[in-house]
């Protein structure tokens, strides 16, 4: 069967938030069977959203840079503030009040890792990251090649510097880090899935760029880790079992890369979109935003399911979606000639 590389992007979308999801699920309830997919690794997650994300990004502003922003906000707000709501409920349960105006405005405005060093609904530290990439995507399409280039290449050393750094010195986590500095340490791999949409003719040699990073990146945290273990004596340890979540993380961003090699360089490939592709894709945005403030209505109700909880993450996403992601939906029922254009399918994997 083959599939359109729309709907293969959307599919792989709702199976790195799917990730994300379960990583976080054991704050919650034990997650019994599903203990495996945390070890696919959230962060290497994270990476296939951003390098998705800066490829539709760029598809999108490419075709119709007119009005891009406005169809951005339309895409991202209503179901961002319903998550925004959802956190503020739960917060009321959990502290006996509302949290203050003031952070609450500061998230809405996508300011949280500027202004603050964390965010008020958890995830959308990397939603920051985006929304801030959106803002600056008119003036990086006016950039030279090579500049953008040099700009992913400073990224990504200034990335491999931060991840030393959080073991030398004990930095923050990226959902932890403010001043806007995520923007630096990972904008690279959004600006390669841009530069792969904006320069079609590269993309072998920018799927090539992208595949040394992500080597570059496991090499550098299983090398971390081993000096870890052998500091403490543990290397042992890690050998029969730390080693296998390095291989498996690796294995995440591999299917990335193999998705992007398949799809991007081969247009002709796959001519059919897959609804139920589709939709998982548009789902996984409100499961991104929404699973740990559902998580915590769960977990208040003394469920202990945790199959329970991701199915009801499912069911709230798609409603959320359903409910509030009209732009999704008007181009999901658009003819059939308008969403084999490219402006059309690439809403269904956008951030």
């Amino acid at each position: 069967m083959q599939v359109q590389k729309w709907s293969a992007l959307a599919g792989l979308r709702f199976v790195l938030a799917f990730i994300v999801a379960v990583t976080h699920l054991p704050d919650f309830v034990a997650i019994g069977t599903w203990d495996f997919i945390p070890k696919f690794g959230a962060f290497e997650a994270i990476l296939g959203f951003l390098l998705i994300s800066g490829y539709s990004i760029g598809a999108s502003y490419a075709k119709e840079p007119e009005g891009f922003l406005w169809r951005r906000a339309l895409r991202i707000y209503p179901v961002y503030l319903a998550a925004v709501a959802l956190t503020c409920g739960v917060f009321a349960l959990e502290h006996d009040t509302f949290p203050s105006a003031w952070l609450v405005l500061v998230n809405v405005l996508f300011l949280n890792q500027i202004l603050t060093s964390d965010s008020f609904v958890g995830p959308a530290w990397t939603l920051a990251l985006e929304v801030w990439l959106y803002c600056l995507t008119p003036l990086l399409f006016k950039l030279r090649p090579s500049t953008l280039r040099a700009l992913t290449a400073a990224s990504f050393a200034a990335y491999l510097a931060y991840t030393c750094g959080r073991t030398l010195f004990h930095w923050n986590y990226y959902s932890g880090v403010g001043f806007g500095l995520n923007l630096l340490l990972l904008s690279f791999i959004w600006l390669a899935g841009l530069r792969l949409a904006r320069e079609p003719e590269n993309s072998i040699s920018i799927l090539k760029e992208v595949g040394w990073m992500f080597a570059l990146h496991i090499v550098l945290a299983t090398a971390i880790q081993f000096a870890s273990s052998w500091k403490r004596g543990l290397v042992d340890e890690f050998l029969n079992s730390g080693i296998d979540h390095f291989a498996l993380q690796a294995f995440t961003l591999v299917v990335v890369l193999w998705t992007f090699r398949r799809f991007t360089t081969y247009p002709g490939v796959g001519a059919g979109g897959s609804a139920t592709l589709r939709l998982l894709g548009d789902i996984s945005y409100p499961m991104y935003v929404a699973h740990i403030p559902v998580f915590y209505l769960l977990k208040l109700a003394s469920l202990e399911s945790p199959t329970l909880y991701l199915a009801t993450v499912v069911g709230v996403s798609f409603l959320l979606y359903w409910g509030l992601d009209k732009y999704s939906q008007q181009r999901s029922s658009a003819p059939v000639d308008s969403r084999r254009d490219a402006l059309g399918q690439m809403g269904r994997t956008e951030t």
